[in-house]
């Protein structure tokens, strides 16, 4: 069974397609077990989805400031009337109305009519043929967690190869927070931007340090489709986009990007990307979406206050761990606690090895966490009040971890701790995943189903229940978590991973490092397609 183990871990193909499939049923039994309309603005995105699907990108104005009229069909016309829970903990999900079923359209207002309309393509064609709104939006959930899930698992097979698997597999699922799966399993664009972002920040890595333990055509052209999904993704995505380059050109050495420009293949790529960006750009100042956020608390404060109300109050959001619901559904305790310990251990393990260009660039990258946010919201906080939430920073935070898992990987101290410590601490890991990752679903789930009662309430009678019940999507959630862990364990460390010198901290030359010293290691190095 171990050698099973181990050979699946060892085959790109097969790694990415396991931790794809894992990562797809986590996030699904998210959108399984979240009532309709049970995540942040998801009526909005619901209904924003089936107007662009029938060609309708930006809708008609509306009596109301900030919104736009749209058709859509009847049953997800009403969407905005189901979440009768929202930002009240108290309230069960069955207050919500029935909803109705049929393809005739209605008028709907939506807050998102002016977003990029590019997620909402991908993601709401079943609204053209499923007449029932429950399936419709079940199938639009189910479209957007497996496309943000192909991204993440992208980024679990290349970290696995690009550091020693204790630091890349701490990282990851330091990465992997609660809330990532949440926003995986619900109608929002927020999903694709972070997995896209992360991606993108792998990929580019990847390629611009020349490993060859995968195939690199394929790398580029995920890493390509990666780029220009993130700059459509949301409004600010074009920021983070940047933000992502200058991080990944601080890290790589100057002849290694002078090297790829070379190649027709690598400046096609970049050029799709560009193009991609600048369609983004063109619809931000077109729409002018950036200008019609709403006012929130807070309008007409003193930007300087609110640069330091962000940078010293609101540096840390419980939403980068997990604040479900309408933000009115905190994560309990202990998996803030594992996060924070896993968040720890990478920051820490990153800024006290690390060296040269790649400590630059992970300290850029941990900065962007606070600072990026406050020069945002301090520029629109006169006019739109204090609009930022945890979860507009999970890109930041999830590049972050990644960049600081190859940066902290390179120097090679990950390689000397002994076998038993690594096995230990790999362990422990896994626990606290495992245990934080169904404790948060389970609390997510309890507030709808029966408000202020215990973690045995799926024994009890409920007010509410989610498809199939309650135990078969944390079940789900374990098995998808006992996945990903067994890929993990069974991977070795550093499958043709660069060394140290490769990336400007030794005197090899570091654009064709060597990458793999052993025969035992080649061996293990399959192609991307096998």
């Amino acid at each position: 069974m171990r050698n099973l183990i181990v050979r699946l871990s060892g085959s790109g193909k097969a790694t990415f397609l396991i931790a794809w499939l894992a990562l797809s049923l986590a996030s699904l039994a998210w959108a399984a077990s979240t009532p309709l309309a049970g995540s942040p603005d998801e009526p909005a995105h619901i209904i924003k989805a089936a107007s662009v699907v029938r060609g309708e990108f930006l809708g008609a104005r509306a009596n109301e400031p900030y919104y736009r009229s749209v058709e859509v069909p009847i049953g997800l016309s009403e969407a905005s009337s189901w979440p009768c829970f929202m930002m009240n903990s108290s309230v069960s999900a069955a207050c919500a109305p029935p909803t109705k079923s049929g393809l005739e359209l209605r008028s709907a207002l939506t807050s998102a009519g002016l977003y990029n309309p590019v997620y909402y393509v991908l993601i709401g064609w079943p609204s053209l043929f499923v007449p029932d709104a429950q399936l419709a939006v079940l199938a639009m959930r189910a479209l957007s967690a497996i496309l943000s899930s192909f991204f993440l698992a992208f980024v679990f097979v290349l970290l696995l190869r690009m550091a020693p698997r204790l630091i890349a597999g701490i990282a990851f699922f330091a990465a992997l927070t609660p809330m990532v799966l949440f926003l995986n399993g619900s109608v929002s664009p927020n999903s694709l931007e972070i997995a896209a972002g992360a991606a993108l920040a792998v990929g580019l890595l990847y390629f611009s340090l020349r490993f060859v333990s995968l195939n690199r055509n394929a790398i580029l052209l995920v890493t390509t489709a990666a780029g220009i999904l993130l700059a459509n993704a949301r409004g600010l995505s074009l920021l983070w986009l940047a933000l992502i380059g200058i991080a990944v050109l601080v890290f790589v050495p100057w002849n290694n990007t002078l090297e790829i420009l070379k190649e027709w293949r690598v400046r096609f790529a970049f050029g799709a990307m560009a193009a991609g960006a600048v369609f983004a750009a063109v619809w931000v100042i077109t729409t002018g979406t950036l200008g019609s956020l709403g006012v929130y608390p807070g309008a007409g404060t003193n930007p300087l206050r609110a640069l330091a109300t962000m940078m010293l109050d609101r540096s840390a959001d419980p939403g980068f761990v997990g604040y479900f619901g309408w933000l009115d559904t905190p994560a309990p305790n202990f998996t803030y606690f594992a996060w924070c310990a896993l968040f720890g251990l990478v920051i820490v393990g990153a800024l006290s090895t690390a060296r040269g260009r790649p400590l630059v660039a992970a300290f850029l990258a941990f900065a962007s966490v606070s600072i990026v946010p406050a020069v945002v919201q301090a520029a629109s906080v006169q006019r739109s009040g204090y609009i930022w939430q945890g979860r507009y920073t999970l890109i930041a935070i999830v590049c972050a971890l990644l960049i600081a898992a190859v940066a902290s990987g390179a120097t090679g101290v990950f390689e000397k701790i002994p076998p038993r410590v690594t096995s230990r601490i790999m362990t422990i890991v896994a626990i606290l995943v495992t245990v934080g990752q169904l404790y948060a679903m389970d609390t997510a789930i309890r507030r709808y189903a029966l408000p202020g009662s215990d973690t045995l309430f799926m024994f009890r009678t409920l007010l509410w229940s989610p498809p199939g019940g309650v135990v078969i999507w944390l079940v789900l959630m374990g098995v998808s978590m006992a996945m990903l862990i067994i890929l993990w364990f069974g991977t070795y460390s550093a499958f043709g991973r660069t060394p140290a010198s490769a990336i400007g901290m030794g005197t090899v030359d570091p654009v064709r490092p060597s990458l793999a010293s052993t025969s035992s290691e080649k061996s293990t190095n399959s192609d991307f397609h096998r």
